[in-house]
């Protein structure tokens, strides 16, 4: 590889890792408490999302769960056949921030499961949402969660749901039980 070749490359690493620095300087800051375990992170998700009408959701919050290159996949069926739809968190920010951000929307969790190796973890978590918190409809589905340790603290690195339908249920056990 000629001098030249070697320069160009690694300005362009260079100039990659700069924006990339300067991108997660950007991102905020998580609070310590919603990042000390990957059921934390998982409840914090769920209350960031989660507000009244004409109340402000917390997107801030909700980005400093998430690596800055995460992405979010929704599943679902369109004509009998699996669907997605895969977001970047700044994709779904805005997305959330246009429909229940201003219809109201609160969202919890049913059941966890949560598997632990190392650095690395998966939650699965059932929900049930509704535009109020009296709200007698109730939508529910499960979210698979990524998650991983740095040393400090847990990041989610990717996130997917498929709401429940009548022909796709809710398990028994993603309904009662969960640890």
């Amino acid at each position: 590889m000629s001098l030249k070749k070697v320069v160009v490359s690694f300005a362009l690493l260079l100039t990659a890792g700069t924006a990339l620095f300067a991108q997660e300087a950007r991102w905020p800051q998580a609070a310590p408490q919603d990042v000390k375990s990957p059921s934390a992170v998982a409840k914090a998700s769920y209350e960031a999302v989660s507000s009244p009408v004409g109340q402000a959701l917390n997107l801030d919050r909700f980005r400093s769960l998430f690596l800055p290159e995460a992405q979010l996949i929704s599943l679902s069926r369109k004509d009998g056949k699996p669907t997605t739809h895969i977001m970047t968190i700044r994709e779904f920010a805005d997305l959330i921030e246009r429909s229940i951000g201003k219809e109201g929307h609160f969202e919890r969790e049913i059941v966890e499961r949560t598997e632990v190796y190392g650095n690395m973890a998966h939650v699965w978590s059932s929900y049930e949402l509704r535009r109020t918190a009296e709200d007698p409809k109730v939508d529910r589905g499960i979210n698979s969660i990524q998650l991983m340790n740095d040393g400090k603290r847990w990041w989610i690195t990717g996130a997917e749901w498929q709401h429940e339908t009548a022909d796709l249920p809710l398990p028994a056990e993603y309904l009662q039980g969960g640890h």
